[in-house]
């Protein structure tokens, strides 16, 4: 447990190196807090937007198993909008048969439905369902820069041991209270909230105890660091299993709108087990960089280590390297076709080294509604 730390420190230290040599003056980039809770969008009157996003993909795995096939990455649709200068809301749901709505036997299901309040000049309390800012690599789906995520990612975020047989979406229900500041080229963002831990389920919780999730970022120009701590109970046959998720990350540049960019983030997880087995413990790390070429098509390079050995949820146990290369071809704004190519290494015995491509069109769209 936790041999990548000193990886990520190192892989960090690189990154900083490395970004030394594209060194030019950029301003930080905006926290995912503002998309995510449509924070600073005010108009002068109310408004409302349609939004979402189209993502029919087609994948092909090397192992003669499993079949290629046609599938949504994402159907998602929603609504968006302000109801005054301080109070703005954010509503979305999954229309896609894929890990988000097959434990609810495909049916559309809630992903966010949340309310931001300004209630003060620097600080901002949301309300409902929705995304905390634990990790970094997490970003609106209509501008993640690959079509999966990783290994560590996965085990870390995804999987909620409480029903959910498949996934959690990211998504928890609670209320936090978060802000940005920013100075001439600098910016510092906080969050820090109480969840039920149950992902998106909308039933009780089995306790009264809550799990707290934090997170700190802090940019000067195009650099910037940032770590997330998440700890909490689960209630299992009346025995509490105790629960804490860390994460730290680092980069350069705006992975968005960036002519280039670096980052790296290091996950961990520890979780008890009923019964008194041992911990499910699981840590990992990825770096990855972006180049923008002449006609704006972005490539990009993934390099991700999990040693998710006693992982019991999706992606499955597995000690694995994969090296990823993703190439998005920009049709206009965010409307994009993108291909990724994974080289995957599993080290356990028996293990199948199944390379992955899978390509997708990707359509995100919004329309205001008044």
């Amino acid at each position: 447990m936790k041999k990548y730390k000193l990886g990520i420190v190192a892989a960090a230290i690189g990154l900083c190196s490395i970004g030394n040599v594209f060194a030019e003056e950029q301003k930080p980039m905006k926290s995912w807090l503002h998309a995510f809770t449509h924070s600073g969008q005010w108009q002068g009157k109310p408004h409302a937007d349609i939004f979402g996003v189209l993502q029919p993909t087609f994948t092909h795995t090397e192992d003669t198993a499993i079949e290629d096939n046609f599938h949504f990455t994402r159907a998602r649709a929603g609504v968006r909008g302000a109801v005054h200068e301080d109070v703005s809301y954010w509503m979305l749901a999954e229309f896609a048969d894929n890990g988000v709505t097959r434990p609810v036997d495909g049916a559309v299901r809630l992903l966010d439905a949340q309310l931001n309040w300004r209630f003060m000049d620097n600080m901002n309390l949301r309300m409902g369902l929705f995304i905390p800012d634990f990790g970094q690599g997490i970003t609106p789906g209509a501008l993640v820069p690959w079509i999966d995520y990783t290994d560590i990612e996965k085990t870390v975020w995804f999987f909620n041991r409480q029903g959910d047989t498949e996934t959690t979406a990211l998504r928890e229900m609670g209320a936090s209270l978060w802000n940005e500041y920013r100075w001439d080229n600098s910016a510092f963002n906080y969050e820090i909230g109480l969840y039920n831990g149950n992902g998106i389920r909308q039933g009780e919780t089995a306790d009264d105890d809550k799990d707290i999730i934090a997170s700190a970022r802090y940019a000067v120009g195009p650099w910037w660091v940032k770590s997330g701590y998440w700890t909490g109970e689960r209630l299992v046959s009346g025995e509490k299993l105790d629960k804490e998720k860390m994460s730290f990350s680092a980069g350069w540049g705006d992975y968005v709108n960036g002519k280039y960019w670096i980052l790296g983030e290091y996950l961990e997880t520890d979780e008890d087990q009923a019964g008194g087995l041992s911990n499910l413990e699981s840590d990992g790390y990825y770096v990855a960089g972006g180049f923008k070429l002449p006609n704006d098509d972005l490539l990009v390079y993934r390099y991700s280590a999990c040693d998710c050995e006693e992982n019991a949820g999706p992606p499955g146990v597995r000690d694995s390297e994969v090296h990823t290369l993703t190439y998005s071809h920009f049709i206009k704004g965010q409307m994009k076709i993108v291909a990724q190519y994974d080289a995957r290494s599993d080290d356990l015995p028996g293990a199948s080294d199944n390379d992955t491509f899978k390509v997708y069109f990707s359509l995100p769209f919004s329309h205001r509604i008044f």
